[in-house]
C-alpha cells in the first residue's frame, strides 16, 4: 500500500486498460472503444484532504465517430505515504465505494427528482471514477456562502434525506440495519489516530480561546461532548446523511438559481434531518447570517423535502416540523465543535494545504500532534480566516458556559 504511484508514471497503475474501457462503456454505450487515456493532477492546490484527485482524459471511438471525454478520477493518497495509511486505516475510502456500490443504488432506485450528487462510473476499493463536473459548469464557491448559495445546498441535502426516506419506504427497513457497516462513525472515534487528529484540534481551540479571554478548560470539556451528535436518533426520523458539508462538497452551477450536487460521502452516517442541516449552517455561513436567516433557510430546506417526498406520491410521511426544530438545537453544539475542529484546516488557502499536507514530515506533524503554532501564525496572515476561527470559538464559549442546560441529542 506504501508504493509511491505517482512516479515514474505509475499514475497509470491506478487504473487498467480494461478498467478505463468499463469506464468509457458506461458513459457511452457498449460498443465504444478506446484509443488511448491519460491521468493527471486535477490541482496544485489541496481541495480534499482524505483523498487524492486526478482527470481522466480518454479518447474513443463509437460509430466510427471520435470522442474525447474526461472523468473525475479520486483515489487513496499514495503520494504521501503517511496520509494513505491513515485514510485506509481511518476506513474513509472503504465508507465512500460501499456508499456509491451499495447505497447510493438504493436511493436512486424509484427516486425522479432532481439530483442532488454526481453519476459515479467506477468503483474500486482505491479509487472512484465520477462525472467530470467543471466541464458542465459546476464549481466550488468561496468557503462562506451567501443566501442564494445556501438555498441551493439546502435543497440538494433536502432531495439526499428524501431519497433516503423514499428508500426505506420501499424497503420496508431502516438502511442502517440492512448495511449497518455503510455508516460507521469515522469523523469522531474515541481511540487511535483519529483520536489524535481531534486533539490537536482541541489544543488548538483551547489556545484561541484563552487568547480571547475565554476559559480553556471549558472548552476542552465541551469538546467531548461532539460524540453525542454522531449518533442516530432514538426519538426522530434517521436518514442516510452526508456527514462532511465543509464548503468545497458542495458544487454550484451558474444558474440564476443554482443547482448543487454534493461530493465526498467518505464520513457517511445515519442521523436525524437536523443533523446534516446543521453541520452545513455551521461550516459554510457565519454567525450573522445564522442570526437573521436560519428560521428562513430551515423552512425551505423542510419545503424542499415535502416537496421531493409529494411529487413520488407514495406513503412516505413527511417527518413532522417539530423534529426538524427541536433536532437543530439538540444538533448546535455538535455542529460548533465540528467547525472549530474543521475551520483551520479547510479554511486555510489551497496552496498552502497542499504544502502542508503534500509533505510527509509537516502533514504527521499538523494533523496528529501539533498544529498551534501554524494555526495561530496563519490567523496573523489571514484576517478572514482568523475571523472564522475566533468566532466559532466564542460561540463554543457560550455555549459550553450553560452546557447543563442545553438539549441533548435525543
Amino acid at each position: 500500500m506504501e508504493t509511491d504511484v505517482t512516479k515514474n508514471n505509475n499514475i497509470y497503475k491506478l487504473l487498467s486498460l480494461e478498467e478505463v474501457m468499463e469506464v468509457a462503456r458506461a458513459a457511452l454505450s457498449s460498443d465504444t472503444n478506446l484509443i488511448k487515456y491519460t491521468i493527471r493532477p486535477y490541482s496544485n492546490g489541496k481541495f480534499g484532504f482524505l483523498g487524492s484527485h486526478y482527470w481522466l482524459d480518454i479518447i474513443a471511438t463509437r460509430k466510427k465517430e471520435t470522442v474525447a471525454l474526461s472523468f473525475f478520477l479520486k483515489t487513496v493518497p499514495y503520494e504521501v505515504p503517511d496520509q494513505a495509511d491513515y485514510v485506509i486505516k481511518k476506513g474513509v475510502f472503504k465508507q465512500e465505494t460501499m456508499f456509491y456500490s451499495v447505497i447510493m443504488p438504493l436511493l436512486r432506485k424509484g427516486y425522479h427528482g432532481e439530483p442532488w450528487a454526481p453519476m459515479c462510473y467506477k468503483v474500486k476499493s482505491d479509487s472512484i471514477v465520477f462525472e467530470e463536473l467543471s466541464s458542465k459548469g459546476y464549481s466550488m464557491r468561496d468557503k462562506l456562502f451567501d443566501k442564494t448559495l445556501v438555498r441551493a445546498g439546502l435543497s440538494a441535502l433536502a432531495r439526499l434525506h428524501a431519497a433516503s426516506l423514499l428508500a426505506e419506504t420501499r424497503l420496508g427497513t431502516s438502511l442502517n440495519r440492512l448495511y449497518p457497516d455503510a455508516f460507521v462513525e469515522r469523523a469522531f472515534v474515541h481511540e487511535g489516530m483519529t483520536r489524535e487528529w481531534f486533539e490537536a484540534g482541541i489544543d488548538v481551540a483551547a489556545i484561541v480561546a484563552e487568547r480571547l479571554g475565554h476559559d480553556p478548560d471549558l472548552i476542552r470539556s465541551a469538546c467531548e461532548q461532539v460524540y453525542h451528535a454522531m449518533k442516530p436518533s432514538r426519538t426522530k426520523a434517521n436518514v442516510v446523511s452526508h456527514g462532511d458539508l465543509w464548503g468545497n462538497n458542495l458544487l454550484f452551477n451558474n444558474d440564476v438559481s443554482p443547482k448543487c450536487l454534493l461530493v465526498d460521502f467518505q464520513l457517511l452516517r445515519y442521523s436525524p434531518l437536523a443533523h446534516d442541516v446543521a453541520q452545513f449552517l455551521y461550516l459554510c455561513t457565519d454567525r450573522s447570517f445564522r442570526e437573521t436567516w436560519e428560521s428562513t433557510m430551515l423552512r425551505h430546506y423542510y419545503d424542499t423535502l415535502r416537496e421531493t417526498l409529494n411529487i413520488h406520491g407514495t406513503h412516505t410521511q413527511t417527518p413532522p416540523w417539530s423534529e426538524l426544530i427541536e433536532g437543530m438545537e439538540e444538533q448546535r453544539l455538535g455542529a460548533v465543535i465540528t467547525a472549530i475542529i474543521y475551520f483551520p484546516t479547510v479554511l486555510m488557502d489551497e496552496n498552502i494545504g497542499a504544502r502542508v499536507m503534500n509533505n510527509p514530515a509537516s502533514y504527521a506533524d499538523y494533523y496528529f500532534r501539533n498544529r498551534k503554532e501554524f494555526v495561530l501564525s496563519n490567523m496573523e496572515r489571514d484576517p478572514v480566516y482568523k475571523r472564522r476561527i475566533s468566532e466559532a470559538v466564542i460561540e463554543l464559549a457560550e455555549l459550553a458556559s450553560q452546557l447543563n442546560q442545553l438539549p441533548k441529542p435525543s
